[in-house]
């Protein structure tokens, strides 16, 4: 039955009202009071430490960390990337997470995501609330420890950036992160695996980089990130056995460099 544009009419002011609703709601999810509170903060972090990825059994696999930065830019909250330096041999000009190898001197995988924040970025620990730390995640020949942590208000284009490690950095805000219209997915035939680009930034991010975000998505708003990845389960360690140490495709192709 073909409706005429008098009897369409209400149908369309009622759609309209519903999706002005749904996006009112979404925006009210996403403020900082609701993010930053300390009952989301205390979900997030059992969501975030329960997250349990295959990782390298091997004593001698060297370690790594990253931190994740929740921030807040112009108003919005969001997550703080890198773009890798050109002049890095590996995954140079690739989004990434502040982040890198384990030292020595470091105390534990924690010190070594504020340290290396520090040499890229030149923001100091005091600035950096950290919620938690996850479990290591097996990536290429390294296991790496993700830290969830809130930096507060920060302006990208004024940092003091290590041009030898980061060329730029930038932030995505959890609005456009969370918008199914500026995500979309890569296929990985040979590891069976879809992983998410984010396109909402400068830069598009995705491998690695951006399979943390989606996890730090579904810990952070749940309510309000709603992209699901149906064979994403092929890396939780309840599915598959855990990764072997040998280096395999399936390793290099989807996990980039930190």
């Amino acid at each position: 039955m073909k409706l005429s544009a008098a009897s369409a009419r209400p149908l369309l002011r009622a759609y309209s009202t519903v999706s002005k609703h749904c996006i009112d709601m979404i925006n009210s999810a996403l403020k900082a009071e609701v993010v930053l509170s300390e009952s989301n903060r205390k979900a997030c972090i059992k969501r975030f430490k329960s997250v349990q990825l295959p990782k390298l059994h091997d004593k001698n696999i060297p370690e790594a960390a990253i931190l994740i930065p929740l921030c807040s830019y112009k108003g919005e909250l969001g997550l703080l990337y890198t773009l890798r330096s050109i002049k890095l041999r590996s995954s140079g000009g690739q989004a990434s997470f502040p982040g890198g190898m384990r030292d020595k001197s470091d105390a534990d995988l924690q010190e070594t995501a504020l340290r290396e924040t520090w040499e890229e970025l030149k923001i100091p620990k005091e600035k950096i609330n950290v919620w938690t730390t996850g479990n290591l995640i097996g990536k290429t020949n390294v296991n790496v420890m993700p830290v969830l942590a809130y930096i507060g208000e920060v302006v990208p284009e004024e940092l003091e950036i290590n041009h030898n490690e980061v060329d730029e950095a930038f932030v995505i805000s959890l609005q456009k992160l969370c918008d199914p219209e500026l995500c979309s997915f890569t296929y990985f035939r040979h590891f069976n695996l879809t992983l998410p680009n984010y396109l909402g930034g400068k830069y598009r991010v995705w491998g690695f980089t951006g399979a943390i975000t989606h996890f730090v998505l579904e810990c952070l708003v749940p309510e309000v990130y709603r992209n699901k990845i149906l064979n994403m389960r092929s890396l939780r360690k309840n599915t598959y056995e855990e990764t072997k140490t040998k280096r395999t495709f399936e390793q290099d192709a989807t996990l980039s460099k930190i």
